[in-house]
């Protein structure tokens, strides 16, 4: 028979408590949209939302307007792409008048916004248009006249075309403005108040910036001062995911070998080569694909659709390396780099961080790696202090190892490509040539007409720099440059 006073303290012994069930993870079939533009999210591969997304669909949905602050490349155009379309979907469509139109800094961001947004509106067939300068309105004009859903475009060339009346906002129910800071910051303030006192039918605004300063803030308070707002951080406060290294270079080399022993060592994936001028940019990417490899530059000079062929090519992973200044790289947003180079650092320090920002997104590690001077240094003491950066410090190897192993490099794709060369008839005269006391001086510039083949088959001829016109030659008439 059991002791029933064992009995009585083991039924005492209270049950443990029943863990809370995990928070059922959050998908975009949980937005209240319709099916097609669920269908379109799918189609881009989206499944979890970014924190940005979950925070700003369900209220624009709804039809609130949104103020949201937070770091460039966190999502931004699909969480108010989402809502935007999903209204435009459910509103009957009127020929030659969009419905939404979202305003962007920079050609290439207007771009990229209107590819994301036609792909997230295909399955409802909604027409998206992208109207920007630096390329011809006949196009767009005949895009408009032909119905036109959503426009994603640039202050100045949207105004034109209200002005010569090639687009009306008569039904216009959206406005966007993407990064509203930096589309000020580059002078489209009156542009911008101007469009927007111009969509007098307008019923919701949503407004994005990395930083509310007090230029957008008065944006803010003049077209959307009852918003929703969501801070998810700025871009000028987040370095976090991303490893910082420097490199301190010598002026024993030029400085492009120091770059060429850092891409082998760091072995990016993709990266962008920041430069503070125009000239760096056309020397740098000249000096990387003539060592064969895929280098382009992205400048001001450039024919837009040569800087979206690049842009194009870089986001598609065929470009591996783009070098550009600060100026030609405002508005670019590329999610899968690996690295950022400084191959000089900025005079601001604060650009820094714009910089490496461009690495180390959506929840992915990236490396920003910088070439320092002596006289430099000073300046990653600033960023430590100011910004709480930890920097690494890497060292390059002596200077005969350095020239040493671009040389073994070169031997090595020589020999390769000799090995698969059908030469015999030429073995004489390169004898010949060995024989010659100029021998090292006519290898060289064998050598150095190589560089120029590789270059050309690593460059597109239109990012190549412009040569300067022989004596008598006419210059080339430049041509005017629009606004936007």
């Amino acid at each position: 028979m059991a002791d029933s006073s064992s009995a009585a303290e083991i039924q005492a012994v209270p049950a443990p408590e029943a863990k809370a069930p995990p928070p059922p993870v959050l998908t975009f079939d949980s937005f209240p949209v319709s099916d097609e533009i669920k269908a379109g999210i799918r189609a881009l591969g989206y499944i979890t939302p970014t924190d940005v997304q979950a925070a700003v669909i369900t209220p624009a949905v709804q039809g609130r307007d949104v103020v949201v602050q937070a770091k460039t490349g966190s999502g931004k155009t699909c969480a108010f792409g989402v809502p935007l379309l999903d209204r435009v979907a459910r509103t009957p469509a009127k020929p030659h008048e969009p419905h939404a139109l979202v305003l962007a800094p920079t050609r290439e961001l207007a771009h990229q916004v209107s590819e994301e947004l036609r792909a997230l509106g295909a399955p409802k067939g909604l027409k998206v248009h992208a109207i920007y300068g630096g390329v011809p309105m006949g196009k767009q004009i005949a895009a408009l006249n032909s119905g036109v859903d959503v426009v994603s475009g640039t202050p100045g060339r949207i105004l034109d075309h209200l002005r010569r009346k090639n687009m009306s906002f008569d039904s216009l129910e959206v406005i966007v403005l993407d990064e509203a800071d930096e589309m000020l910051s580059l002078g489209f303030f009156e542009d911008v108040t101007r469009l927007c006192d111009a969509c007098t039918s307008a019923q919701q605004t949503i407004v994005l910036s990395a930083s509310l300063d007090e230029a957008t803030e008065r944006l803010v308070s003049r077209y959307a001062a009852d918003a929703e707002r969501v801070d998810l951080s700025a871009d000028t406060l987040s370095v976090e995911g991303i490893g910082h290294r420097y490199y301190t270079i010598g002026d024993d080399l030029p400085k492009h070998h120091y770059l060429l022993y850092v891409l082998q060592a760091e072995q990016p994936s993709a990266a962008i080569v920041f430069v503070n001028t125009r000239s760096d940019a056309s020397t740098v990417a000249t000096a990387l694909a003539r060592e064969g490899h895929r280098a382009e530059m992205i400048s001001g000079e450039l024919p837009q659709k040569e800087r979206e062929r690049v842009m194009a090519s870089i986001r598609s992973g065929e470009l591996k390396l783009l070098v550009a200044t600060d100026l030609a790289a405002r508005g670019i947003d590329i999610s899968h780099l690996s690295h950022v180079i400084n191959y000089s650092l900025p005079e601001d320090p604060a650009i820094y961080l714009h910089r490496v920002g461009r690495t180390g997104r959506v929840g992915r590690r990236g490396t920003a790696v910088s070439l320092v001077s002596g006289a430099r240094l000073r300046t990653l003491g600033l960023l430590e202090r100011h910004f709480q950066i930890h920097f690494e410090e890497c060292t390059f190897p002596p200077r005969e190892e350095m020239v040493q192993r671009r040389n073994d490099s070169l031997l090595v794709e020589l020999v390769a490509e000799a090995d698969r060369a059908i030469c015999d008839g030429f073995l004489g005269a390169a004898e010949a040539v060995l024989a010659h006391p100029s021998a090292r001086q006519i290898v060289a510039l064998l050598l150095k007409r190589r560089a120029d083949q590789v270059h050309d088959t690593k460059r597109s001829v239109d990012n190549q720099p412009r040569r300067s016109p022989g004596p008598g030659r006419p210059r080339p008439r430049g041509k005017r440059r629009g606004r936007g």
